[in-house]
């Protein structure tokens, strides 16, 4: 069954680890708004509701910026920073989108 592998999959690449969880789903979202054309800053991030607290959005993008996944610079007014999703950041998208396909195949018999 390709969902039990999916299931199986997530549990492998997280292992109970929800702060990974939310790294993956806010470079999916940075990904969805680059693509159009959008950089969004913290305060933008913050509103969705999606990610946490500020203080909670602030680790986990501080985090994804030491593993180079985003960039964070100061935005047209300096005073939030814009957060830029990077090449390195996209690659490992298109890393877990080949994990994901692969576990949804269905094995040969």
């Amino acid at each position: 069954n390709a969902y039990v592998r999916f299931l199986s999959l997530m549990r492998a690449i997280y292992k109970d680890d929800v702060d990974a969880l939310r790294v993956d789903d806010l470079l999916a979202y940075l990904y969805e708004l680059a693509q159009a054309g959008r950089h969004p800053n913290m305060t933008e991030l913050v509103r969705q509701d999606s990610f946490g607290t500020l203080q909670t959005l602030t680790k986990y993008l501080r985090q994804m910026e030491r593993d180079k996944l985003v960039t964070l610079a100061p935005g047209d007014d300096r005073r939030a920073n814009v957060v830029r999703l990077t090449e390195t950041g996209c690659d490992r998208l298109r890393q877990r989108e080949m994990l994901l396909l692969g576990s949804a195949m269905p094995k040969a018999v």
